[in-house]
């Protein structure tokens, strides 16, 4: 099938606090239908949590539950059956819901339905949850089109799960360029701050930082600022308080994008994710370390993220375990990189290399040639 002549239905479910996933779902749908104009895209959520972000180019649908609650998803999944129905698409590109029976019946009955994975769901979860969602798996895989994974790990991961030989591709996540600004460094003189965005999960390893700020009193010039919210975030600050640091860690709460731009100017350096293994990861595509590149700071992370090069001269990488993150060290790396021209370097690297422009033209041959294909195996 020629790409630009393809219908195409995405679906998402995404909490209106995780901006950062609504930013990328809005980016992908435009690119996307760059090439593929006859996209129709849904995105459920559930604005008692936080208001809908605005002027995004697929259809918000709010539900109580945002589709995660059995009732809700229910719900969602009717209306999804009603847009297959009504939109007729050749393919469906579904960002991974959560494997269970309504998943299960979709994919039955729906056009070649391929899934988008982020990562190793079943151990982010609750150990007798994730013995279900892998019971599930078992039954689901075998009959999806195919896999677009954002790493190599996590696709071979799903390709075990399946049983068989599931057809897939690599696409690691993206940013754009246009949306997202250079930010024009405007930083502190007398102190080094050192930022992270993120909806806070033990597996972005933060503790590790201030269990080395508390380790290292001597470095007392170093101020850590979390931006964002999450269930990490409480114990966090607890544990800043306990070690006697709190003074120097500092809660900004969840900010819309457009507050973003001055964190990051005042940010000598920024924090990616530091503790991957905690969910059996040592590959990443981790959104934040694209806005990182394209906003021009150094940062820090561990692991290995797919795009990004571990000799780059303005990525530090660190161990993946749990060992405190020396504040000495991260001081004297964002000095090193403070000068506006060098942080340009970094914001030109991520255009030419974290850009949407370059990741979705693959994505969509994968998807045409999926709407030929039919799945080899039955169910378990």
């Amino acid at each position: 099938m020629n790409v630009n002549r393809m219908r195409l239905l995405t679906i998402a479910f995404a909490g209106t606090d995780q901006g950062g996933v609504h930013r990328k779902l809005g980016e992908q749908v435009r690119a996307i239908r760059c090439m593929v104009p006859d996209t129709k895209s849904l995105v459920f959520v559930d604005t008692r949590i936080a208001p809908a972000p605005a002027n995004m180019p697929y259809d918000i649908i709010d539900l109580v539950g945002g589709g995660f609650d059995p009732v809700s998803r229910a719900r969602a999944f009717q209306l999804c059956r009603e847009a297959v129905s009504v939109y007729q698409p050749d393919v469906v590109y579904l960002r991974y819901p959560l494997y269970d029976a309504y998943v299960e019946e979709f994919v039955r009955t729906s056009p070649p339905v391929v899934f988008e994975i982020q990562t190793k769901f079943d151990l982010e979860m609750p150990p007798e949850a994730g013995a279900l969602e892998r019971a599930w798996a078992k039954r689901i895989l075998p009959l999806t089109a195919g896999v677009v994974a954002v790493t190599p790990e996590i696709l071979a991961y799903e390709t075990d799960r399946a049983g068989w030989n599931i057809p897939g591709h690599v696409m690691s996540n993206g940013a754009d360029p246009i949306a997202i600004p250079f930010a024009m460094p405007s930083l502190a003189t007398d102190r080094v701050d050192v930022l992270c965005v993120a909806s806070f999960y033990v597996w972005h390893g933060i503790d590790r930082v201030i269990c080395g700020m508390a380790a290292e009193p001597d470095v007392h010039d170093l101020h850590l600022h979390l931006v964002g919210d999450g269930p990490a975030l409480a114990p966090l600050l607890t544990l800043a308080r306990d070690l006697g640091v709190a003074d120097r860690v500092h809660a900004a709460g969840l900010q819309s994008f457009h507050e973003l731009t001055p964190f990051f100017a005042r940010a000598h350096l920024a924090l990616g994710v530091l503790a991957p293994q905690r969910k059996g990861l040592t590959e990443l595509s981790a959104l934040k370390h694209r806005e990182y590149a394209l906003r021009g700071v150094p940062f820090v992370a561990a692991g290995h993220d797919i795009d990004f090069a571990p000799n780059l001269p303005w990525l530090r990488t660190v161990s993946s375990d749990d060992s405190p993150i020396s504040p000495r060290m991260l001081r004297a790396f964002a000095m090193s990189w403070t000068h506006e021209k060098r942080r340009r370097q970094i914001r030109a690297w991520g255009e030419a290399n974290v850009s949407w422009a370059a990741k979705i033209p693959p994505l969509l041959e994968f998807l045409a040639a999926r709407q030929r294909s039919v799945p080899l195996v039955g169910a378990a």
